[in-house]
C-alpha cells in the first residue's frame, strides 16, 4: 500500500496551527521540520556539545508533513490552503503544498532505524527486528505505541536495580507496565512469575506481544488495572509510574509485597523525590537511590511487621 506525504511550507509561528488542520484534514500523523526552533533551544540552554549543522542557515521557512492514504481526496485541503493565503493579519507562509507519494513499508518503518540495543550489565534491550548474539541476556522489545523501548532514563534505572535485585525464582510483580519490559527482564532474570498491570488497554496488548516475543508470556499474568486486590503477594515489585501515583498506590503496593520484599520504583522527577521518600518510609526501608538526568529511581526493602 502506498500513501501521499503532504508537505506544507508556512512559518515557526504557525506550524501548530498547521498541524492541526492537516490532522483536521485526514492525516495519520504530522511531522515538523522547523530549524527556527532548533536554534531557539540551542540558544537557551548550555550544551556540552551540540553538531554544528544544527547551528546552519534556515530560510526561516517551517515544513509541516502530513501523511495521507493514496486514495485521499486533497481538493478540501487546497481550499481551506487558499483561504489561509488569503489572511494577510496571519503568518502562515506561502503554504505551498508538495505531494509525494511514498511506499507504506517506508512509512510504517522508518522510525525503526532509530533504535539501537541498549546494554545494561547483564541485560541488553534489543529491538524485536533485530538479532543479539552477545553473552547478555536479550530482552526484545517492539515499542509499538511508543509504551517504552528501553532508552528512557526511568527505565534504565529499573531495568539496574532489576539486575542487582535477587529475583530468581521468586514472585515479581510489575505495576503499570507499559511494553512490560521490566516484567520481560525480570522473567528473563529467573523470576518464576510475574504479575503485569496497566491502566491502558492497548499497553496491556503490547506487553502480550513482547512477553511472547521474549518467550516467558507463559509465567506472565498481565491484565487490565492496578495492584491485585485477590490476595496475591509478590518478593519483588518494580513500578515505572509517576511521583502523584506511586504515593497514592503506596498502601495498596506494601500490602501485597512480601516482608522483607524488593520494591524498585521510578518515573519521579528530582523535585518530587523527596515526597515519594516520605511517602515509602512508613512500610519501607531505603536501600539505593539513582540518578539519571532529570529522574530518581529508589530501591527499598520492605520493614518487618510491627510487633
Amino acid at each position: 500500500m502506498q500513501y501521499y506525504r503532504a508537505t506544507v511550507a508556512t512559518t515557526s509561528e504557525f506550524a501548530d496551527t498547521l498541524s492541526v488542520l492537516l490532522i483536521e484534514q485526514g492525516s495519520e500523523g504530522v511531522e515538523v521540520a522547523d530549524y527556527e526552533e532548533v536554534k531557539r533551544v540551542l540558544d537557551t540552554h548550555s550544551w556540552d556539545y551540540a553538531d554544528g549543522s544544527l547551528y546552519r542557515e534556515s530560510d526561516g521557512v517551517a515544513y509541516v508533513s502530513g501523511f495521507y492514504a493514496q486514495d485521499h481526496d486533497f481538493a478540501a485541503l487546497h481550499e481551506r490552503l487558499n483561504e489561509l493565503r488569503g489572511m494577510r493579519d496571519l503568518p502562515v507562509g506561502s503554504l505551498e503544498l508538495h505531494l509525494e507519494k511514498i511506499d507504506s513499508a517506508d512509512y510504517e518503518n522508518e522510525w525503526k532505524k532509530y533504535y539501537a540495543p541498549i546494554e545494561l550489565s547483564r541485560v541488553v534491550v534489543v529491538p524485536a527486528w533485530q538479532k543479539y548474539a552477545g553473552d547478555k541476556i536479550p530482552v526484545y522489545i517492539d515499542p509499538g505505541m511508543a509504551f517504552g523501548t528501553g532508552s528512557h532514563e526511568t527505565t534504565k534505572l529499573c531495568l539496574r536495580f532489576l539486575e542487582q535485585a535477587d529475583v530468581a525464582g521468586k514472585a515479581c510483580a510489575d505495576i503499570g507496565c507499559g511494553s512490560g519490559i521490566l516484567g520481560a527482564a525480570a522473567l528473563k532474570l529467573g523470576a518464576s512469575s510475574c504479575y503485569m498491570s496497566d491502566i491502558d488497554p492497548q499497553a496491556v496488548d503490547a506487553a502480550k506481544r513482547n512477553l511472547a516475543a521474549n518467550g516467558v508470556l507463559d509465567k506472565a499474568d498481565v491484565c487490565v488495572g492496578s495492584v491485585p486486590q485477590n490476595g496475591q503477594t509478590f518478593a519483588v515489585a518494580v513500578a515505572n509510574i509517576t511521583a502523584d501515583v506511586l504515593i497514592l498506590l503506596e498502601h495498596a503496593i506494601a500490602s501485597v509485597l512480601q516482608e522483607d520484599g524488593t520494591l524498585i520504583v521510578s518515573g519521579i522527577i528530582h523535585s518530587r523525590a523527596d515526597e515519594v521518600l516520605a511517602a515509602y518510609e512508613k512500610d519501607f526501608c531505603l536501600v539505593q537511590r539513582q540518578t539519571d538526568g532529570e529522574w530518581q529511581g529508589m530501591l527499598f526493602r520492605k520493614k518487618a511487621a510491627a510487633q
